[in-house]
Formats: structure tokens, C-alpha cells, sequence
């Protein structure tokens, strides 16, 4: 099959999150399994086309609109329309996430020459309402963001296959928008592992030797938790005087200040005891993951994030929280440890009771790794594939009984 998968992030020249790193290993196992892939994605630097990892990577210049006519979203969404025309020879499958909408130009296309296929991430309405971020935004940041949700919903209704990586981000999309949810296939993501096993061979920073910590990695915002995380740690710190918090990722607020600030305002008795680290690479995260005595993971509400994942195939046992895609992996108290979110007295308890048995947390640790197995990212690869030949096949069903003459 000749695919296209569209990405805003894609490592290492853009500032890449989950959406960037699922594009980049995906992308990659496709072009293993024998399948043509191109990558649309963006640049800060002039435009460029080359291959990488067996991809045709095609970086578009974030130019925007020169006229001022048409929001960012909308200015991007054209010119990835117009870079996936460009593509040379027919393509089979073109592949977007709904976030901002970068298929939308393309969805509303009157003749699209391949399938579109919509990857549900999390979707604006629902970081919005997790971050609260309504409170107190102005007019212009309100009006930007009803453009960029109306481009996320048209896509994917007008997608010709929706796939999302858990059965609970599929339900409350198929709510909000008014999806019917046999639409919806579930194709979870992949972890690399050969990439974690080629990391771990880089040392953890000096300040990290040592020493008996809990990790908390990914963006420091409200909707991860890290708040709840924050005011759970006094308990916690009391309880084992040696003990450790280290948070690595971009800090990207609470309420107008720092989350990092929060955090050791939260714990002020023990901020001697925090330790906040910029976001890094793989290679040199892999190896703070490997060390951490638990992984935690407060989320108020997740899809399924990479980060779990990661923590897990390192053999980690990850305390994350109910009511969302954490559930579709970890088994309460066998693969890991799931808490109530938004609750701090039950993090606190959580996290006590994994420290409490060094040997039920290494057992959890390892049934964590053998979880993690399943989700390898050729397996995954694999099974996306098998989504698009079917895609393909009940596509050309469809074109002969148009073309079939009434009887």
C-alpha cells in the first residue's frame, strides 16, 4: 500500500508530543512491513523532502496565510492538502489525527483520491474541559478555539475510517459528536521497544545517583494531575524520609503560575526533596524511568499516553488513575496500580501501598513488561494494516454495486 500518515510533530526538528512520537514509530513499522509511507509534517526551517527510517518525510515551511485571511489551523490544513496533491502516483490511505484538524482541507475535498482515515488523540473539547481552560481565556482565544474544534469534528465525520487507540476516548468522541460507534475501530498504540532497549545505556544525571525516587514525566499541566501529585507528596515524604519527587517535561502552568512552583508550594515542608528536570530525549529519559521506584501518572483523564507505555516495557510499575484509557492496559494491583483522579488521599494511598512491598512492586514491574509486550509497536503496526486493506476492500465493494447495473 502507498500511505500517507499527516503530522504537525514529527521529530526531531519539531517540538513533538505524543502525536509526533506515535507518527514517527508507526510511520517507520509500516515501512518495515513492506508498505510505501510518506510523511506530511511542518518545519521551522525552509521546506525539505528526504528519507528517513525507509519514510519519505515531506516538511512544509510554517509559512501561514500571507493574506492574514484564513486562522493557522485552517492555513496549515490547505497546505497539507495541497503538499498530499503533490505526492507523486496515487496514494491508497491518508492518515490524520483529529487534533487542530490537519486533514480538514482534505476531508472537505469533493474528490479525494485515497481513503481517509481520522486517529482519534484527544480531541480540543476535551483537553479544554480537563484544563479548565474556558475560566479565563479572552474572546480571540475563545473564537480560535470554536474554528479549531468545528475543523476537528467535520474531519472526522467526514473521514472515510475513524480508529482510536481506547474504547473510552471512542465512547465520548461518539457522544460529543454524534458518531455512531461501529464507526470507530480500535487500534491501540504501539511502544518501540528495540528503541527503549538501545537507551538504556546512558547515565542518569548526577543529581539522580543514588537515590530512591518517584517519576512523574510528561507536559506539567492540569489535566495530567501533577497538581494532585503535588498535594499527595507531603503524606508520602513523611512516611519515608529518604524518598524523592523528580518531574521531567515542559511546564506549561496552572492558574497563571509555574506548575513546577505549585508543586513545591504544595510540598513546602520538603522541597528540598523536589527535583524538576527540562523535557529530554528518549535516550536520556529511558534511563531515569529504568532507576524510579514507581512511575506515577495522575491523570484526570487519559486516552492512553506513551508515557505509560514506556514505564511499563522498562518494567516499572506505574500508578496512573480509573475511568479511562489507563484501564484498557493496567490491571489494578497485577500490572500496575490505578487510584481515583483528582484524589489526592487516594494517590497517597496508591503510592503507600506500592512502596510498602518492594517485592509486590517489582512482581507488578514485571507483569508490567510482559503487558507491555502486547503492545509492541510491529504488532500494532501490523494490525493497523490489516485495518487499511479492509478499508480499502469494503471501499471497492461499495464503487461495484454503484457501478452495477439495477437488475
Amino acid at each position: 500500500m502507498r500511505i500517507c500518515l499527516v503530522s504537525r510533530e514529527y521529530p526531531p526538528m519539531t517540538l513533538t508530543g505524543g502525536i509526533g512520537a506515535y507518527t514517527s514509530k508507526t510511520s517507520a513499522a509500516l515501512a518495515r512491513l513492506g508498505h510505501e509511507v510518506h510523511v506530511v509534517t511542518a518545519s521551522q526551517q525552509p521546506a525539505a523532502e528526504y528519507a528517513e527510517n525507509g519514510v519519505f518525510v515531506h516538511r512544509l515551511c510554517e509559512a501561514g496565510d500571507r493574506r492574514g485571511l484564513l486562522p493557522d489551523s485552517l492555513a496549515h490544513a490547505r497546505a497539507v492538502a495541497a503538499a498530499i496533491a503533490r505526492l507523486p502516483g496515487r496514494l491508497d490511505i491518508v492518515q490524520a489525527c483529529e487534533w487542530a484538524g490537519e486533514a480538514f482541507w482534505y476531508a472537505c475535498a469533493p474528490q479525494r483520491q485515497a481513503r481517509l482515515v481520522t486517529r482519534l488523540a484527544t480531541p480540543h473539547f476535551l483537553v479544554e474541559r480537563l484544563n479548565d481552560a474556558h475560566a479565563a481565556a479572552p474572546q480571540r482565544i475563545l473564537r480560535r478555539g470554536m474554528v479549531t474544534r468545528t475543523m476537528e469534528r467535520v474531519q472526522t465525520r467526514r473521514s472515510d475510517g475513524i480508529i482510536s487507540p481506547t474504547r473510552a476516548l471512542a465512547q465520548i468522541v461518539c457522544e460529543r459528536w454524534g458518531i455512531a460507534p461501529e464507526r470507530v475501530t480500535v487500534v491501540p498504540t504501539g511502544a518501540n521497544l528495540g528503541q527503549t532497549a538501545a537507551s538504556l545505556d546512558a547515565p542518569v544525571p548526577q543529581a539522580l545517583r543514588g537515590e530512591q525516587y518517584l517519576l512523574y514525566f510528561g507536559r506539567l499541566e492540569r489535566r495530567k494531575g501533577v497538581h494532585v501529585l503535588g498535594a499527595a507528596l507531603p503524606a508520602v515524604f513523611a512516611a519515608h524520609p529518604t524518598l524523592k519527587a523528580v518531574f521531567v517535561g515542559e511546564d506549561l502552568t496552572f492558574e497563571g503560575q509555574p506548575m513546577a512552583d505549585v508543586i513545591r508550594g504544595l510540598a513546602a515542608p520538603y522541597a528540598d526533596r523536589l527535583i524538576f528536570l527540562p523535557r529530554m530525549s528518549q535516550q536520556e529519559l529511558f534511563p531515569i524511568i529504568r532507576a524510579a521506584r514507581l512511575v506515577v501518572l495522575p491523570s484526570l483523564w487519559e486516552n492512553l499516553a506513551n508515557t505509560c507505555l514506556e514505564a511499563m516495557q522498562l518494567g516499572r510499575p506505574v500508578i496512573a488513575t480509573w475511568g479511562c484509557g489507563f484501564e484498557e492496559v493496567i490491571e489494578d494491583g497485577v500490572s500496575g496500580f490505578l487510584t481515583q483522579p483528582g484524589d489526592a488521599a487516594s494517590l497517597t494511598a496508591g503510592i503507600q501501598t506500592a512502596l510498602a512491598d518492594e517485592v509486590r512492586a517489582e512482581r507488578v514491574g514485571q507483569a508490567a513488561g510482559q503487558r507491555a509486550q502486547e503492545f509492541s509497536i510491529d504488532a500494532m503496526a501490523t494490525r493497523l494494516a490489516d485495518y487499511y486493506s479492509q478499508l480499502l476492500l469494503a471501499g471497492d465493494r461499495r464503487t461495484m454495486q454503484q457501478l452495477s447495473p439495477i437488475a
